[in-house]
């Protein structure tokens, strides 16, 4: 983990360096990598905070199983699926931030589009097959850090 570099010129960099490759990825393989935004802003994430990464796999993995769960009870399609995807990981993200914050109130600042981006993975597991979006993602994100990293450590990149 490289401690706290993050720009704000870096943060955009990486994600837009998440969407070239999302849009490649998406052009050549017809799959989408958990959301165009996704990889860019995992690749930040693990730049950035570990715990923080693996904290989003956790809220994903909830909400795609709650999401079955609800699909079982409720009808949902299309703009209802999405939203309701999308609604239950932020509710998951969020919860998982108050109660992180009240215990750890300096280890974790409020990153807004990172409450939406576990709602998106798992609305893609819901779509895609699961293994094919779980690879795409993976490797979409993998390619960003990798270029991410490469730049920072190069000092290619602006850094604080």
């Amino acid at each position: 983990m490289i401690p706290s570099v993050l720009t704000p010129e870096i943060a955009a960099i990486g994600i837009a360096l998440g969407l070239m490759f999302s849009l490649v990825c998406y052009l050549t393989t017809n799959l989408s990598p958990g959301g165009m935004i996704t990889p860019g802003w995992l690749a930040l994430t693990l730049v950035e905070d570990l715990q923080r990464a693996a904290m989003v796999v956790g809220v994903t993995v909830l909400t795609y199983v709650a999401v079955l769960g609800l699909q079982k009870v409720v009808i949902l399609y299309g703009k209802r699926l999405f939203s309701t995807v999308v609604l239950t990981g932020v509710i998951f993200q969020a919860t998982l931030m108050i109660v992180l914050s009240i215990e750890f109130p300096l280890m974790y600042t409020n990153q807004t589009l990172g409450f939406i981006v576990p709602g998106l993975i798992a609305y893609q597991l819901v779509r895609q097959p699961k293994g094919a979006t779980l690879l795409a993602t993976g490797s979409v994100t993998l390619m960003a850090y990798v270029v991410l990293t490469a730049g920072i450590l190069l000092g290619a990149l602006p850094t604080v």
